[in-house]
C-alpha cells in the first residue's frame, strides 16, 4: 500500500534511474509484465520522461512480438525473467534488428539489466512537458489484414478519456471515501486508462488486483477494504456471484460496477440484481479511442441493452454505407470523434487516412442510439473475434499458423459456443508427409503464440 506522496516519490526515483542508464524523451520502451503495481509505476515513469510507452501482453509469442520489436525499435525492453526467452528469439526472428537493453522486473538473468539494481538515490521530479498531440503510447491493434497496427494515443487522448470518465464515475468533493478494485490487466487500453489512470485523476484509492487473483480472495479483499467500485470484464462478473452470495455483508458500499471489454449476458445484469441487488453498468470503448467512448455512467440513469450516452470528450454517430447520418433507431456503422481519438497509425500513413472520414472514426463495430443518444451495439462490421474481451483477428491468426514447418494453409474463423461465447475455430491443410496431430497442434500453439488465439476448434485435413 502507498499513499500519493509515497507512489510520487517511487515514480520520481525510478525516473532518476532510467534517465541514468539513457532513457530520453521519445524513445520507445515496451512493457511486458503482469505486475500491476509495477507496471504502473514503469508507465508513469516513462511517460515523466517523455519517452513512448509500448505496451504488451506478457502470455504474447516470439512470433507476434517480432512485428512489434521491428516496427518500434526500443531503447527498452522491460519484462519479468520468464518472459525474456520470448524477447530474445523475437529479435533473432527479426534478421539483424539491434536488441535494446533489457531489464528484469522481478529476477535477476544473465546479461540483463535487474530492476532493483537502477540507481534510485535520487528523486528527479522534473517532467518533460509533453503537448496534447505527442505520442505517449503505441497499443497494437486491428490486425484485420494479418498485422497489427500500431494506434499511437497521446498524451491528449489519454488525459481528456480519463478526465471524462471520472467526471462520471467519481461524487464531487468526496473522493476520500472512494475505495475501487480494478480486476483488469494494466497491458490493455480498457485496464490502463479505466483501471489505473481514470482513479488516479479522480484522487481515490486504488487496489490494483489484475485478473488472475481467485475469486474468494477479492471477496475476502472486500472484507477488509469495503471498495465502493469494482471494474473489471464479463467473466470476472461471473466468477464472483457465488461468493458474494455468500458473503452480501461485503457488498454495503459498493454503489457502482463497471463492465466492458465484451457485452455483459442479460442473465448475468439480471443474477446481480436479483441476488445481490447490485446494478452493473457497462460500456463501449476501442483502442483507438484511448479507450471508452460510451458508458451507463453515474451521472445519468443506465439503459439495460445499451452501452450509454458518449462522454463528454467525444461524440458518436451512426453513418450507412455512403456514409450518410442515420436516424435514432436505425442500425448503422459507429463512428466517433473527439479529444480522446489517436493520432493514427505507426508508419501507416494510408491505413491512418482510410479509417477516418472528415475526422470521424470508423469504428467498424455496428449499432444505433436512441433520441437520448444511449448507443445500443448490434454486431460487428469488420473481421475479429471477441474472445473475453481479447480481440483476435482470422487474418492475423491464419499468418501465425504458417510459421509452424508442417502447415500449409490454415482457415480461421468465429464459431458461437453456449458457455463462452465467440471462440476461434478453423481447419488447417498439412505438407505432403506431415504426421501432425492435435496434441502436436495445440503444443506448438502453446509455446508460439497468445492463449486467446490458439483456436478451441481445429480440423486437420
Amino acid at each position: 500500500m502507498f499513499t500519493f506522496g509515497e507512489y510520487h516519490e517511487k515514480v520520481c526515483r525510478l525516473v532518476h534511474g532510467l534517465r541514468k542508464i539513457g532513457l530520453k524523451r521519445n524513445d520507445r520502451v515496451i512493457l511486458s509484465s503482469l505486475n500491476p503495481s509495477g507496471y504502473a509505476a514503469v508507465s508513469l515513469a516513462v511517460f515523466r520522461i517523455g519517452a513512448i510507452l509500448v505496451p504488451v501482453n506478457p502470455r504474447m509469442g516470439p512470433y507476434e512480438l517480432t512485428h512489434i520489436v521491428s516496427e518500434t525499435c526500443p531503447k527498452l525492453l522491460i519484462c519479468n525473467r520468464d518472459k525474456l526467452a520470448t524477447a530474445v528469439k523475437a529479435y533473432e526472428f527479426s534478421q539483424g534488428l539491434t536488441p535494446p537493453s533489457f531489464i528484469t522486473i522481478d529476477k535477476k538473468a544473465p546479461s540483463t539489466i535487474f530492476m532493483e539494481e537502477l540507481d534510485f538515490s535520487r528523486t528527479t521530479t522534473h517532467w518533460e512537458k509533453m503537448a496534447p498531440d505527442e505520442t505517449a503510447m503505441i497499443v497494437y491493434t486491428a490486425a484485420m489484414d494479418g498485422y497489427p497496427l500500431g494506434a499511437e494515443l497521446t498524451h491528449g487522448s489519454l488525459f481528456y478519456d480519463s478526465v471524462s470518465f471520472a467526471e462520471k464515475s467519481f461524487r464531487k468533493n468526496d473522493a476520500g471515501s472512494e475505495i475501487l478494485f480494478s480486476l483488469l490487466p494494466l497491458f490493455h487500453t480498457y485496464g490502463f486508462t479505466n483501471g489505473f489512470l481514470v482513479p488516479l485523476v479522480g484522487g481515490v484509492t486504488c487496489l490494483l488486483l489484475g485478473t488472475s487473483v481467485r475469486s474468494r480472495t477479492v471477496v475476502g479483499l472486500m472484507k477488509d477494504y469495503r471498495p465502493t467500485q469494482i471494474i473489471s470484464i464479463p467473466a470476472i462478473f461471473h466468477a464472483l456471484v457465488k461468493p458474494l452470495s455468500e458473503h452480501p455483508d461485503v457488498c454495503s458500499r459498493l454503489r457502482n460496477l463497471t463492465s466492458g471489454g465484451i457485452k455483459i449476458p442479460n442473465n448475468l445484469l439480471e443474477s446481480y440484481q436479483n441476488i445481490l441487488e447490485l446494478t452493473i453498468s457497462e460500456g463501449y470503448g476501442l483502442t483507438e479511442a484511448s479507450p471508452v467512448v460510451t458508458w451507463n455512467g453515474l451521472d445519468r440513469p443506465p439503459k439495460f441493452g445499451t452501452v450509454g450516452p458518449p462522454l463528454s470528450c467525444c461524440q458518436v454517430k451512426i453513418v450507412d454505407d455512403t456514409g450518410k447520418k442515420l436516424p435514432s433507431g436505425q442500425e448503422g456503422e459507429v463512428l466517433v470523434k473527439g479529444s480522446n481519438v489517436f493520432a493514427g497509425y505507426l508508419k501507416k500513413p494510408e491505413h491512418t487516412q482510410n479509417t477516418f472520414v472528415n475526422g470521424w472514426f470508423k469504428t467498424g463495430d455496428l449499432g444505433h442510439v436512441d433520441k437520448d443518444n444511449y448507443l445500443t451495439l448490434t454486431r460487428l462490421k469488420k473481421d475479429m473475434i471477441n474472445v473475453f474481451g481479447l480481440k483476435a483477428y482470422p487474418k492475423e491468426i491464419e499468418r501465425l499458423l504458417l510459421y509452424h514447418p508442417e502447415i500449409e494453409s490454415a482457415l480461421i474463423y468465429r464459431e458461437w459456443h453456449e458457455k463462452y461465447g465467440d471462440i476461434v475455430a478453423g481447419e488447417i491443410s498439412l505438407k505432403p508427409g506431415s504426421t501432425m496431430n492435435k496434441q502436436g497442434f495445440f503444443h506448438w500453439c502453446r509455446k508460439n503464440i497468445s492463449p486467446y488465439k490458439i483456436p478451441r476448434k481445429i480440423r486437420i485435413n
